[in-house]
């Protein structure tokens, strides 16, 4: 399954998910994961040169122990699995993770939703009560801030006490920044 996964995602963009142990890491997670993500972009090598980023998923287990798939299962019945392709870490502090989600009925590859993120994280850590995680959903910086807001309070109808202050991302400079309002 994974050669006809890989294959099927050849040629589209990555999808980059930020680890962190609390909300008190975030910012200086931030700085440097843009730090790293910039090395990457320097040699042009390695999946997270051109990844995007869709969040930061801030729960001090995880972290630690990062999970190699993900499953989730789509109200049309179809399974999409979301395979952790590589990881960069500051041990137990931060790790990025490259994300490859494939339609496992299709394998076809596919894009990520904040919400598809979530609900998958979520389903991992449903087993264990002690482990509750939020989620700070990444928007480009240019993005009108009525959008941002929209969002940020769809996401906390759907996922209460789960989301995060937002995290900006400069496509031009490549900067990560952690909104502040």
């Amino acid at each position: 399954m994974r050669t006809n996964a890989n294959e099927a995602w050849d040629g589209q963009i990555t999808n980059l998910l930020i680890f962190t142990r609390t909300t008190d890491d975030l910012v200086r997670t931030c700085r440097q994961v843009e730090e790293f993500l910039a090395f990457c972009r320097s040699r042009q090598s390695g999946s997270f040169a051109n990844g995007r980023l869709l969040g930061a998923w801030i729960e001090e287990h995880t972290v630690n122990k990062l999970p190699q798939e993900m499953e989730l299962r789509l109200p049309s019945n179809q399974t999409i699995l979301l395979t952790v392709r590589e990881t960069f870490a500051l041990w137990g502090i931060w790790a990025v993770a490259s994300i490859e989600p494939v339609c496992l009925e299709t394998k076809a590859g596919m894009e990520l939703s904040h919400d598809m993120v979530l609900d998958a994280l979520i389903a991992l850590a449903r087993g264990d009560t002690g482990r509750v995680g939020c989620y700070s959903p990444v928007f480009t910086r240019d993005l009108p801030k009525k959008q941002v807001h929209a969002e940020i309070k769809r996401l906390n109808i759907h996922y209460p006490l789960r989301i995060a202050e937002p995290i900006y991302y400069d496509p031009v400079t490549g900067g990560l920044s952690v909104d502040e309002e």
